[in-house]
């Protein structure tokens, strides 16, 4: 446990050298001043969409660049002969990039509750900002493995973005309204990561939340096997076994 703690304390040390705590205080910046000038009222039924986009895609990004930045540093290569597991050097980056949300979560909270009279779950809303990024950083991951670049992994953020978050998005604004198309977003994780974080200002249809839930679980579970699997891999060519 206590190299874990090690480890856990060098990625947030590593992800302030590269600048990726000060991109996520900054992204909470971004969305305190886009709620303002949006400024709806009340602020209750939208503010899980703000928090859904930093939990899932900002998520997504962030473990992918601190793991590009390691690669153009050669990091990999030091901690493969050092006594650590593969498994704590994994999940020491996947809790680094939850805390990164949980903490833009609570200075969009404090804005929130503060200046907005904003009402919410705070169990519902933290548990569920820690699921879903624990379920994207573990995307991040899989897709870092595949990119061959920073610009690579760009390419897969804007793919994700409008393939998976902005029609989930379409549908929650009810601008796409067709039933083929709610079917089709049942298999889309960034629809459950919705219905998680909405539960948190309103009641949830109690089928679709255990859906839902179920489903992000399940799908955490699934990722974190892959990434488990192909580190292996992808550590090897990093080392130039490949």
């Amino acid at each position: 446990m206590s190299k874990f703690i090690t480890l856990l304390k060098c990625e947030e040390s590593r992800m302030l050298k590269y600048g990726i705590t000060y991109a996520s205080l900054g992204t909470s910046l971004i969305w305190i001043i886009m709620i303002q000038l949006i400024n709806v009222n009340p602020l209750d039924a939208y503010f899980p969409l703000f928090i859904y986009l930093d939990a899932t895609m900002m998520s997504f990004l962030l473990i992918g660049a601190g793991m590009m930045f390691e690669k153009q540093e050669n990091a990999l290569k030091s901690l493969m002969v050092t006594p650590i597991s593969k498994h704590y050097y994994l999940i020491s980056k996947i809790v680094a990039t939850v805390i990164s949300s949980v903490i833009t979560l609570a200075i969009l909270l404090i804005y929130g509750v503060i200046f907005r009279d904003l009402s919410i779950n705070y169990f519902g809303i933290f548990g569920g900002v820690i699921l879903v990024s624990f379920v994207f950083a573990c995307c991040g991951i899989l897709f870092t493995y595949k990119s061959q670049d920073f610009t690579n992994l760009l390419m897969w953020v804007f793919i994700g973005t409008f393939v998976l978050a902005i029609p989930t998005l379409l549908q929650a604004l009810h601008i796409i309204t067709a039933n083929w198309f709610e079917w089709v977003q049942f298999i889309n994780p960034t629809r459950a990561a919705l219905v998680i974080l909405m539960a948190s200002v309103e009641s949830p249809d109690t089928l679709e939340f255990s859906f839902s839930l179920a489903y992000l679980i399940g799908f955490a579970g699934i990722l974190y096997y892959f990434v488990s699997k192909k580190f292996d891999v992808f550590s090897a060519k990093e080392y130039g076994g490949e």
